[in-house]
C-alpha cells in the first residue's frame, strides 16, 4: 500500500504521540461516578498511528499521560528526551478543551509542529485548525494520509497535493484536501501495543491482566441515529487478519482479556464463526467481550463466541418504549430484546446493556419503561447514559434544524462551554441526570443483584473496583428522588 512501509525520507525520524489526562466534563454522556470509575483503556486510534508511523520508518514515542498518571512536567520532560521532530494527538469534540489544555501547554515548552487526527478533524478541521498550537491534522484515516503528510513536509512539496490532510497558508487561512482514498483494512499495520506497559489497563469489569482493546471492522451498515459510525461503510477484516493480531497480543505482549471495540462485532455471523474457530484452532488462551446488537445473534453464533473464550456481550438496547425505538432507527423489538438476552444467558454468556436517558419524546413514564424493562431483562451489568447529540448523526442534524444552531462549531471556535439540548426532548438536563442516576440506583442495588455479583467476581481487584464506584454512587449529592417508588 502507498504511504505505508518504508516510506523514503522516513527512516528514523522522530514522532512523539501524546495522550492527554481527561475526566468529566460538560456534555458528554456518562455520569461523574461511572467515568471515574468506568476503566483505563488505551488509546487504540493512537496506536494505530503508532503502527503506521513505525511501518513507515518513524522512531516513535507514545505517552499515555492518562494511564500512566503523567503529570505535564513529566510529559514535558520525556518529550525534551526523545527529541521529536513532531507531536501528534488524537481529538474528540466532546474533551476538546480538555486536550487542547495540555497541546498549548506544551507546545510552550516542546515548540515543534503539532499534527491532530481523530473524527472530530473530519467534521471541523477549519476551525480546530484555527487554534495557533496545531499545524497539521489528518482528516480521515491515517494509513495512507500520514506518512505522504510527513513524506511531503520532510522533502519540501506541496502540501495540497496530499489527501486526507488539513494545513495552514502562509495568510493563515486553512486548506482541507479531498479525502483519502479508503483503505483495504487487511493491509492497515497492526496497532503499536508493544509501546505500552499492557498491564496498566482495565475495565471496570476485566477480570485479568494484561488487557487491551481491539477493533476487527470499520463503519457500520446501521443508521442509528445518534451514532456516526453508520455514516461509514462497513468493512470487516479477514479472520485470518484478525487472529493474526490476536496472536501477538497474546504470545508477544501476554494479552490475557479484550474487549472488542466494534460497533456491531457479529454484523458478518459467518465470519465470526470463523474468527472464533480460529482462535480455537491456535488454542489461544483469552478471554474477550464484544458489542453487538440483538438482530445481529443466533444461537450459533454464541455458541462459537463461548468456545473461543467471550464471556461477556454489550447489547445496544436503548429504550424500553417501542415508539422511541422506532424514532431511533433501531430495527429491533422488545421481544428480541428478551429473547435474545435469555439465549445469551443460556449459553453462559454475560450480558451488559446499554441504554439511554434523554431521547427523542422523552418523558418520565419512558424512562420508567426503560429502567422496568433492565430490571426484566436481568441483565448481568447496564449502563445508563445521557444522551448527547454528537456531529455528524442524525440526531444532531434534527438539532440544527430544531435551533438553527451548530452548537459544537460555536464551542470549537468561540470556546463556548455551555449545555447542548436534545432535540424533541422537553426535559432539563438536571432532570435526565436525577433519572440517569436513579437507573443505576434501582438497577445495582438490589439484593438479590448484590448477591449474584459477588459470586460472579474472580479477583479481589474486581471487587475493589464494584465496592468503589457503588459508595460514590450513594454518598453523590442525592438530588430530588421522587420517582424511586413507582419503580419498585
Amino acid at each position: 500500500m502507498p504511504g505505508l512501509k518504508g516510506t523514503p525520507g522516513l527512516a528514523g525520524l522522530k514522532v512523539a504521540l501524546v495522550y492527554p489526562p481527561y475526566g468529566a466534563v460538560r456534555n458528554e454522556p456518562g455520569i461523574k461516578t461511572v467515568k471515574e470509575n468506568y476503566g483505563i483503556f488505551p488509546s487504540l486510534s493512537l496506536l494505530y498511528v503508532a503502527g503506521i508511523l513505525e511501518a513507515a520508518g518513524c522512531e516513535v514515542l507514545f505517552l499515555d499521560a492518562h494511564a500512566q498518571d503523567l503529570s505535564l512536567e513529566q510529559t514535558v520532560e520525556r518529550l525534551r528526551q526523545f527529541g521529536p521532530t513532531y507531536v501528534g494527538y488524537t481529538l474528540t469534540t466532546y474533551l476538546f478543551f480538555q486536550s487542547m489544555d495540555w497541546i498549548k501547554a506544551i507546545r510552550k515548552e516542546v515548540d515543534v509542529p503539532v499534527i491532530v487526527g481523530g473524527v472530530h478533524l473530519s467534521i471541523y478541521p477549519r476551525e480546530t485548525l484555527g487554534y495557533p498550537e496545531i499545524d497539521f491534522a489528518v482528516t480521515g484515516e491515517a494509513e495512507r494520509a500520514l506518512p505522504d503528510l510527513l513524506a511531503a513536509l520532510v522533502g519540501g512539496k506541496d502540501l495540497s497535493q496530499v489527501r486526507g490532510v488539513a494545513f495552514k497558508r502562509e495568510d493563515g487561512g486553512v486548506v482541507v484536501t479531498p479525502t483519502a482514498k479508503d483503505v483495504d483494512v487487511d493491509e492497515a499495520p497492526f496497532p503499536a501495543r508493544h509501546l505500552l506497559d499492557n498491564s496498566i489497563y482495565y475495565s471496570f469489569i476485566s477480570q485479568y491482566r494484561n488487557f487491551t482493546c481491539f477493533i476487527t471492522s470499520r463503519g457500520c451498515p446501521y443508521k442509528c441515529i445518534f451514532c456516526e459510525q453508520g455514516s461509514k461503510p462497513f468493512r470487516a477484516r479477514s479472520p485470518k487478519n484478525v487472529v493474526d493480531e490476536l496472536e501477538i497480543c497474546v504470545k508477544e505482549q501476554g494479552i490475557r482479556e479484550l474487549d472488542f471495540f466494534d460497533s456491531s462485532f457479529t454484523i458478518r455471523k459467518q465470519r465470526v464463526i470463523d474468527i472464533c474457530e480460529e482462535i480455537n484452532r491456535r488454542k489461544l488462551d483469552i478471554v474477550w467481550a464484544a458489542r453487538t446488537r440483538v438482530d445481529c445473534i443466533t444461537d450459533d453464533v454464541l455458541k462459537a463466541m463461548r468456545r473461543a473464550g467471550c464471556n461477556r456481550i454489550y447489547y445496544g438496547i436503548e429504550s424500553g418504549n417501542r415508539e422511541i425505538l422506532q424514532t431511533l432507527k433501531k430495527s429491533t423489538s422488545l421481544e428480541m430484546y428478551r429473547e435474545v438476552v435469555s439465549l445469551t444467558r443460556a449459553n453462559d454468556i454475560n450480558t451488559f446493556g446499554y441504554f439511554m436517558v434523554g431521547n427523542p419524546y422523552e418523558n418520565e413514564a419512558t424512562i420508567r419503561q426503560t429502567i422496568r424493562l433492565a430490571l426484566e431483562l436481568d441483565l448481568d451489568y447496564a449502563q445508563f447514559s445521557k444522551v448527547t447529540p454528537m456531529p455528524a448523526t442524525e440526531m444532531y442534524t434534527l438539532l440544527l434544524k430544531e435551533t438553527g444552531r451548530d452548537f459544537w462549531r460555536e464551542h470549537i471556535e468561540a470556546g463556548t462551554d455551555e449545555d447542548i439540548p436534545r432535540p424533541l426532548c422537553d426535559m432539563t438536563d438536571a432532570e435526565i441526570q436525577r433519572w440517569t442516576r436513579l437507573a443505576y440506583l434501582r438497577f445495582y442495588y438490589r439484593p438479590r443483584y448484590i448477591a449474584r455479583a459477588l459470586r460472579r467476581m474472580k479477583s479481589r481487584e474486581e471487587l475493589g473496583r464494584s465496592i468503589q464506584t457503588a459508595w460514590q454512587m450513594l454518598v453523590t449529592r442525592p438530588g430530588d428522588d421522587a420517582g424511586m417508588e413507582v419503580l419498585a
